[in-house]
């Protein structure tokens, strides 16, 4: 089942008026009708929808109008149609495009350049179109322009626009008998948007994610309720959540296919700007600016909280939808996450975001099912993410976070406040009771169903390598305690007591595992390090020191021969600067001799977000090596704030000398 698919589009021709809209949104968009469509005078205005421009040629296979909305139609079954509000103005001299918010002009066209207004009715998702023709004098072939009428009717400012072209070519005054049956039509349209009588209902489902009836008939055994209220209360309460999930990944989508099709026009723009050989604006350029404009920061951050809410109720949903389940629709998330990300450039707004908070079953689901890659982009965004509400101080817990949805439902905002990510504290973070119901398969201690807890082993197949902090290394035969075994990772403890997850396809389930584990406590790598040793990071970061301080040393006696990085030979040094795209990042990465999932994991932040992180967050996403990766970061930042051509071996020397001098002073 698609779960992030066509986005969802209120195309009634008319209005956008719903009769599922709250009396709040409706109140609201019938003052922005009012606002958007008038007519003054010899000036009328009309909130449009721009959907495409064609030129018109053969090369392209559009010789004629017909073939333009033919292409239309094939754009809009493939959904590959993004539209664009703005304001269409018309006057006794010109047509205007105007931006929605700074009314700013886009496009202006004299009539005499409009060659065909015409209506394209009923022919796509978008029931009423209307279709320009249009060319100036400089222009070599027409232009043909698609504007969704989603307010007014297409044949209103057709009739509108005929008669001004008409008035303009002959001298008449035949317009203003149309406009003043066009503003009787406005008036009697605008009367129509009423408030509903009664509460706003949720919106009908579009084929997204559903609540499974058999997920709801395991959750009637488990809890072990005969009431047949009981049992429809649990299941609406299901599906307000599902409900609440699909309308933000409606959202989500929609902000995701903005930030694309921006990208898109801003490629677009840049190549005709390449091309341009005077200044002056072309045909279409005013759209295509308006097209390319970004988001607000305020929308990047309501996009960001949505995921956020996303999460939390995947993790909440996880036992009660299926195809896709929720492990499948975190990663599906994690895409539009990064899109979100990279488009910003850079992570710290994303981690300003606290509200909503993660609830600890969210944290402790994601880290479960994360692969190495979503699991950098997650710790990337700070404790706003990584730290469950349960270990925020009280004093610094966000308020509540109530979202507004683009189709104008309103949630009952009870369902917000008894969430388990608004209420969670120090306590209730660590109980693990169902979120449906009082009863769970598993309970805080570990039992299922009141049962007594038995400890459970597992045996090691093969070697593994933990990515990131949250996996744990183990060795091919090594039996490690099993603390959670619900996931494709199951989270491990070891004998000196290091908790992390591990594929569960190299595990094998051990009955008795007293006789392995005397074993095992005979093996080096179950032996603690005695107090006062050092780890093999510690022990090679000591190597290195020592090192450094025999090449500084040698630096300074007299007929030793001198080291230096030469730039111009071999292995030329691979720039790295803040504006480094992430294949740049990559090859930086690689030339430093970085372990492969170092580079893997790193290699997907661009320079400016690569810089941005410190030693610890470095060390939680790459291990050991976090170490050694930050002190090349730091010398790069040097090497770009000093730009004197220093090599990388000397600034190290020069701190290491400095460390030195400062030691034997003290």
């Amino acid at each position: 089942m698609s779960v992030l698919g066509p986005l969802s589009r209120q195309s009634n021709g008319v209005a956008r008026s719903d009769s599922k809209l709250s009396a709040k949104a409706l109140y609201e968009q019938r003052k922005k009708y009012s606002n958007s469509n008038f007519i003054m005078h010899e000036t009328s205005q009309y909130h449009v929808e721009h959907l495409s421009t064609f030129i018109m040629d053969k090369t392209e296979s559009i010789a004629t109008v017909d073939d333009a909305i033919k292409k239309l139609v094939l754009l809009d079954s493939k959904d590959k149609i993004w539209t664009q509000e703005m304001l269409l103005q018309v006057t006794d001299k010109s047509v205007r495009l105007l931006d929605c918010d700074t009314q700013e002009e886009l496009e202006n066209f004299p009539l005499p350049t409009i060659h065909l207004c015409q209506t394209v009715l009923n022919q796509t998702r978008y029931p009423s179109v209307l279709l320009l023709v249009c060319q100036d004098k400089e222009q070599h072939k027409p232009d043909i322009h698609f504007f969704h009428c989603d307010e007014v009717e297409a044949e209103m400012v057709h009739a509108d626009i005929d008669s001004a072209i008409g008035d303009n070519k002959h001298g008449k005054k035949m317009r203003l008998q149309t406009l003043k049956v066009n503003q009787e039509k406005m008036k009697r349209h605008r009367e129509t948007i009423l408030p509903p009588k009664g509460p706003s209902p949720a919106p009908a489902p579009k084929g997204r994610v559903a609540a499974t009836s058999t997920s709801q008939q395991q959750e009637r055994r488990v809890s072990g309720q005969n009431d047949t209220e009981s049992h429809e209360n649990l299941a609406q309460r299901i599906e307000k959540d599902v409900q609440i999930l699909n309308c933000a990944l409606d959202d989500i989508e929609i902000f995701v296919a903005r930030l694309q099709k921006a990208a898109e026009a801003y490629a677009q723009l840049n190549q005709r700007n390449k091309s341009k050989k005077n200044k002056k604006k072309g045909p279409a350029e005013g759209m295509l600016t308006l097209r390319a404009k970004p988001p607000s920061e305020e929308e990047f951050i309501d996009s960001l909280q949505k995921l956020k809410l996303a999460f939390n109720l995947l993790a909440k949903l996880k036992k009660h939808i299926q195809n896709p389940n929720a492990s499948e629709l975190v990663h599906f998330l994690f895409g539009p996450l990064e899109l979100v990300l990279q488009s910003y450039g850079t992570p710290e707004l994303a981690r300003s975001i606290i509200s909503p908070h993660l609830s600890k079953d969210t944290v402790d689901f994601l880290r479960g099912h994360l692969t190495p890659k979503e699991m950098t982009i997650f710790e990337l965004l700070g404790d706003g993410w990584t730290k469950p509400r349960a270990e925020w101080p009280k004093d610094q817990c966000a308020p509540p976070y109530f979202p507004k949805f683009r189709n104008g439902w309103e949630p009952p905002a009870d369902l917000f406040r008894t969430a388990p990510w608004e209420t969670e504290g120090p306590e209730t973070g660590k109980q693990r009771e169902s979120y449906y119901g009082t009863h769970s398969s598993s309970s805080p201690n570990g039992s299922y169903n009141g049962m007594p807890h038995t400890r459970k082993y597992a045996k090691i197949l093969y070697h593994f390598v933990a990515r990131n902090a949250n996996e744990l290394s183990v060795l091919q035969d090594e039996v490690l305690e099993v603390i959670e075994d619900d996931k494709q990772w199951w989270k491990l403890r070891n004998r000196s007591g290091q908790t992390g997850y591990v594929p569960f396809n190299i595990l094998d389930v051990v009955d008795e595992p007293e006789g392995i584990y005397n074993q095992q406590q005979q093996q080096q790598h179950y032996r603690p390090s005695p107090p006062g040793s050092l780890t093999p990071g510690q022990k090679m970061e000591k190597v290195n020191d020592e090192l450094l301080k025999k090449i500084t040393e040698s630096k300074t006696q007299p007929n030793t021969k001198k080291f230096r990085v030469d730039r111009s030979g071999n292995g030329p040094q691979i720039p790295l600067t803040y504006d480094s795209n992430p294949e740049q990042v990559t090859a930086w990465l690689s030339s430093k001799g970085l372990s492969k999932p170092t580079v893997e994991c790193l290699g997907i932040l661009t320079g400016a977000q690569l810089f941005s992180l410190n030693k610890e967050e470095l060390k939680a996403v790459c291990g050991d090596e976090g170490g050694r990766v930050f002190s090349q970061i730091t010398v790069q930042k040097e090497q770009l704030e000093k730009n004197n051509g220093d090599s990388e071996l000397q600034e190290i020397m020069r701190r290491r000398q400095e460390r030195i001098n400062s030691g034997s002073k003290d």
